[in-house]
This record gives C-alpha cells, structure tokens and sequence, in this order.
C-alpha cells in the first residue's frame, strides 16, 4: 500500500499585524500550507525582522502544522529593467527578501523574472540571469528561488517555458533555482489543460523543455480570460474558463503530491479562501482522498 501524504493545499495570507498572524489566519481557513509576503509588497524598504518576530512566526508555525511555507517576492523587483536604478534596487531588495527567508527557514521564494520594457526578450533574460547570479552568491543558504511562469502580459519575460529555460540554463546556481508554475498564467499565455489529451501534453512538453524535478510550487488559479489572451487575471476555481476537469486532474496527479500548491484567487474576507479549498477538495477522486488522508466535503455555494 502506498505511504498516505499529506494535501498540501492553502493560500496566500496577509502578514498585517506581524508575520506570525498570517499563520494564524492560515490555520482558520484550513490551510495545510500558504504563502506570503516578507514584507509590504508596496514599497521598497524592507526593515530588519527582530528575533523575536523570527521566534514567534516559527513558534506559530510549529504549533500550527503548516508546512511548507512559501514566500512570493515584491512585484516592484525587475531585473529585466533596462534602467540601471531600478536593477540595483531590484537586486538589494530580492537579496534582503532571500536572506528573510533563510532567517525564518523557508524553502521557496517565488518570483516574477522581470519586464524587458523597451529591450529584446534576449537582452531581458540576460539581465535576469546577471541579477540571479549576483543575488545567489551574496546570499548562500539553502532557500531556492522559484521563477514564475507568466501570462505574456506586456513585456513579462517567461511566459514559455522556453524562456524560463534559457534563464534556468545560464545560471551559475541551477540547485538554488526552480519553477512556480500558475495555473491561470500557462492558459492565460496558449497552454492549455482542460481535458486529459492537452494535460498529458503540458505535463510532456513542461518536462522535457524545464524537468518536473525542477517543479517545486504550483499556483492554484482560474482565469477570468480565455486561452492564450495573454491578460493575467485570477479567478475562483471552477468560476473561470480553465474549467473544473483541468483543476481534478493536477489535483488528482500523484506525481506533484508532495507539492505545495497555493491559491491566490481573488478575495475580501478569508470565507473565499475558505470556499475555495473546499472547492478544490471537491475534486478530488475518493482513491486522492484515501491517499491523502482527506475528508469529503461539499463546497460552499456561490
């Protein structure tokens, strides 16, 4: 008999009142892992966390049995920017967001690889791979950064995973790096995976191009938006037009079990996160459930 595992299954949390409450916040909804931010995902500065705010998130964590934690990196961070500034701060302010993440020993930081603006997707990638390496050798550990799959808005760099390739591939610190795939980003960028033919031939083309080794979270959204319109907005699962069979069919594969998977679907209170993970538990099949030791339960109507 296979070893029962864990779902691994939560959402992103806010860190307003202290590290710590996101956890707490985490456990309410049911999460059996999350992601949040480090720090104010709306300014560059980032002040020192104190000792004590490192004990109490790891303390809250241990208690709460959540695990792992991911962290997601500031929007403000390009650097793919052409402007020399804004590369300098993207670079302090992703060190400083790594070093958090080792203080508090978590695995993950997810990242957006940055905007070419004005430049080719070459030069882009090139940059990227520069700020990677600088960021990496500054600051060793064992917290990997996990670049983003994105939805080819504007001048987002890795919206193919051809691109995330070329950057994984100049790297001088391949074990540090690995990928965060998001649901709505792949379908929003061409690729689609809403019945079982197109499934088999993501997870095909995703293994051979970045390697399913290399897949360490995957972000749970729909897409308001329909295939390939390369606009990156989020929807609640099953609300969108990815469809419910695509969602069963990542949550049911056992090959990405031991993977956090994360949603980041659009809410004002916590009851749409808690919506939302019933609504993914829906879904899976009753052998996924015996696996993972998880309960059936009827999702909240809309």
């Amino acid at each position: 008999m296979q070893d029962q595992k864990k779902l691994l299954l939560g959402a992103h949390m806010s860190i307003e009142g202290g590290l710590d409450k996101a956890i707490e916040r985490g456990t309410q909804v049911g999460c059996t892992t999350l992601q949040i931010f480090t720090k104010s995902n709306r300014q560059w500065h980032a002040k020192a966390i104190t000792s004590e705010e490192i004990e109490k998130f790891k303390q809250a964590v241990a208690a709460s049995g959540i695990n792992p934690i991911v962290a997601h990196a500031s929007y403000l961070i390009n650097l793919a920017s052409p402007e020399v500034a804004t590369r300098k701060k993207s670079i302090t302010a992703l060190k400083k967001e790594l070093e958090t993440c080792e203080q508090l020993n978590i695995p993950y930081l997810v990242l957006h690889p940055g905007s070419h603006v004005n430049q080719t997707t070459k030069e882009g990638i090139v940059l990227i791979n520069q700020g990677l390496n600088d960021v990496l050798k500054e600051v060793p550990g064992t917290t990997m950064i996990t670049l983003e799959t994105m939805a080819g808005q504007g001048s987002s760099v890795g919206s193919t995973f051809e691109e995330l390739a070329e950057i994984y591939q100049l790297s001088e610190y391949k074990k540090r790096l690995g990928f965060c795939l998001d649901t709505c980003h792949i379908f929003a960028a061409g690729y689609n995976f809403s019945n079982q033919k197109e499934y088999e031939a993501l997870w095909s083309k995703f293994d051979k191009i970045l390697g399913l080794k290399n897949l360490k979270v995957i972000h749970l959204n729909d897409s308001k938006k329909e295939l390939g319109c390369r606009v990156d907005r989020h929807e609640g699962i099953g609300k969108g037009k990815i469809g419910k069979e695509g969602f069963s069919l990542l949550c049911n594969d056992r090959r990405f079990f031991d993977i956090p998977k994360i949603l980041e679907t659009p809410k004002t209170t916590l009851d749409e996160d808690i919506y939302n993970i019933k609504a993914v538990k829906e879904l899976l099949s009753v052998e996924t459930k015996t696996l993972l030791k998880v309960k059936s339960e009827k999702a909240h109507k809309s």
